[in-house]
C-alpha cells in the first residue's frame, strides 16, 4: 500500500508539472549568450519587451556588443541592459562570478552563442555543445530548489538539424544533436520535480542572420544546397525571439520546440530529407514548396 501511495503521489505531482501555469517574466534577471546580434539580440529585445529586470548580454564581439548595449539601453533604459565582453568557452567562471557579484540571482539563462564553421569541428563542438553544457550545469546548480535555489528557466538554442537527417554541415549538426539531448534530459519532468528548473530547446529553421549569409557547406555541396535553401520557409530573427519568449512562458520542461517560417510547434523526434527529394531538386523539380514536406 505504501508503494501504491507513493506512486499515486508522483502521478499527481507529474500532472501538476504538465499543467503548470504561464510563467511571468516580469522583473526577472536574465542572461543571454551571443546576444550582440542576430537571434540572440532578438531574444534580448523581446525579453526586455516582457519587462524583465535586466538582460545581461555575454558576447565575444566587443564592438557589436557595445553597439547593441547602447541601442537597447536607449530603448529600455540604462539599468535594463548590461554587456559583459566574454568568450563562452573560456570565460564562464569569470562571467558567472561577475554576474553574481552584482545580482543575487539569475532567473533565466539563454544559451544562444553558436558558430557554423565546417573547417573547425573542434571550435564548433566547444562553442555549440561543450559551452552550453557547462553553462547549464553552472546555473542549474544554483537555480535548483532542492539545493537552495528558487527555480528558473534554461533555454538552449538548438536547430532543426538537431533532429534532421540530411547531408549538410555534419559538424554543426552533430553539435546541435548534443544540445538537444542535454535539454530533453536535464529538463525531464523527473528532474523538474525536485529542481523546479524548466529546461527547453528551441530549434529554428533557417533564419535571416549573418550566419546564413556565409557559405554554410563544403564546396562540393554549394550547388545543391542553394536549391535546398530555396525550398525552405525562412524567417526573421525577431520571429525566433518571440518564439523564445512564448516557450519560456508556456513551454513544457524537457521539450524541444521548432519554429519554421515563423510557425512554432513541438519538434518531431526525427525527420528525413530523402535522397529522392534532393535528386529532384538537382534536376530542377521545385514543385515542393517546403523541404519538410518530403517525408
Amino acid at each position: 500500500m505504501q508503494v501504491v501511495a507513493v506512486f499515486l503521489c508522483l502521478l499527481v505531482t507529474l500532472s501538476h508539472v504538465k499543467a503548470e501555469s504561464e510563467t511571468d517574466l516580469k522583473d526577472k534577471v536574465t542572461v543571454v549568450t551571443g546576444a550582440a546580434r542576430g537571434i540572440g539580440r532578438a531574444i534580448a529585445d523581446n525579453l526586455l519587451k516582457e519587462g524583465v529586470s535586466v538582460v545581461i548580454i555575454v558576447d565575444k564581439n566587443l564592438t557589436q556588443g557595445l553597439v547593441t548595449k547602447n541601442e537597447l539601453k536607449s530603448t529600455y533604459g540604462a539599468e535594463k541592459v548590461w554587456f559583459i565582453h566574454g568568450n563562452v568557452i573560456t570565460d564562464l567562471d569569470r562571467v558567472f562570478k561577475k554576474i553574481y557579484k552584482r545580482y543575487d540571482y539569475v532567473h533565466i539563462l539563454v544559451n544562444n552563442a553558436g558558430i557554423l564553421d565546417e573547417d573547425d569541428p573542434v571550435g564548433t563542438y566547444m562553442t555549440n555543445t561543450v559551452a552550453p553544457v557547462l553553462w547549464s550545469q553552472k546555473f542549474y546548480d544554483v537555480m535548483r530548489k532542492d539545493k537552495g535555489g528558487r527555480g528558473g528557466i534554461i533555454l538552449n538554442m538548438a536547430s532543426v538539424v538537431s533532429y534532421l537527417k540530411d547531408p549538410f554541415f555534419w559538424f554543426y549538426t552533430s553539435s546541435k544533436y548534443g544540445i538537444l539531448g542535454l535539454s530533453v534530459g536535464l529538463g525531464h519532468e523527473w528532474n523538474y520535480l525536485t529542481s523546479e528548473v524548466k529546461v527547453l530547446a528551441l530549434c529554428p529553421l533557417f533564419t535571416y542572420t549573418d550566419m546564413t549569409k556565409q557559405q554554410m557547406v563544403v564546396d562540393e555541396q554549394v550547388e545543391i544546397f542553394a536549391k535546398f535553401k530555396e525550398a525552405l520557409s525562412w524567417q526573421t530573427p525577431d520571429a525566433v525571439g518571440e518564439a523564445a519568449i512564448t516557450i519560456c512562458k508556456t513551454g513544457e520542461t524537457g521539450t524541444a520546440y521548432s519554429i519554421q517560417g515563423g510557425v512554432l510547434s513541438v519538434s518531431p523526434y526525427g525527420q528525413d530529407i530523402t535522397l529522392e527529394f534532393l535528386l529532384n531538386l538537382q534536376q530542377g523539380d521545385n514543385h515542393t514548396v517546403n523541404a519538410f514536406d518530403s517525408k
